[in-house]
C-alpha cells in the first residue's frame, strides 16, 4: 500500500468510532491488534480486536458524546503518525476518573504501524496532565 491509502484506512477506522460503529474494525486492524498507551505507566498493553473494542465502548460509557478530531497526520512506507484532540462529557466514572459532567477537550499523539493494509500496533500519548487539570483530580 502507499502511504496515502494509510491515511484513509486512519480516516474510515476514526469515522467509525465518531459513530459509535465498531463492527467494521476488522477491515481497519490486524487480529491481533496492539494498543500501547505510552503515558500511563504500567499500563498492559491491549491486544486483539475484542480487546480493543471493549477499551473503546468503555469510553462511549464514560464520554457518551466521545468525538475524536484528526489535527493533522502524515505517513511512511509502514506508520501513520497523527496529532489528535478529543473531546465529551464525563458521565460515568471510569479510567480512574470521575463522572464530572463537565465538557473536556485534550489532544494527543498516536503513531500506528501497519501491515498488510491494516493497523498492528499503536504507541499512544494522550495528554495525560491536561485531562487531570480539566478533572480535578488524578487517577487511581
Amino acid at each position: 500500500m502507499r502511504p496515502e491509502e494509510f491515511f484513509d484506512v486512519h480516516i474510515r477506522w476514526q469515522e467509525d468510532e465518531n459513530h459509535q460503529e465498531l463492527s467494521r474494525h476488522g477491515d481497519y486492524l490486524h487480529s491481533d491488534i496492539e494498543d500501547i498507551e505510552v503515558v500511563q505507566p504500567g499500563a498492559e498493553p491491549v491486544v486483539g480486536i475484542a480487546a480493543y473494542c471493549a477499551m473503546v465502548e468503555h469510553a462511549y460509557l464514560a464520554l457518551p458524546d466521545f468525538h475524536v478530531d484528526l489535527v493533522d497526520q502524515f505517513a511512511t512506507d509502514d506508520r501513520v503518525v497523527c496529532r489528535w484532540r478529543v473531546s465529551g462529557t464525563p458521565s460515568a466514572e471510569s479510567f480512574g476518573f470521575p463522572a464530572t459532567g463537565k465538557r473536556i477537550e485534550y489532544e494527543g499523539m498516536s503513531i500506528w504501524n501497519f501491515e498488510d493494509g491494516k493497523a498492528r500496533r499503536g504507541w499512544i500519548y494522550s495528554d495525560l496532565p491536561s485531562i487531570m487539570a480539566q478533572l480535578g483530580t488524578s487517577p487511581d
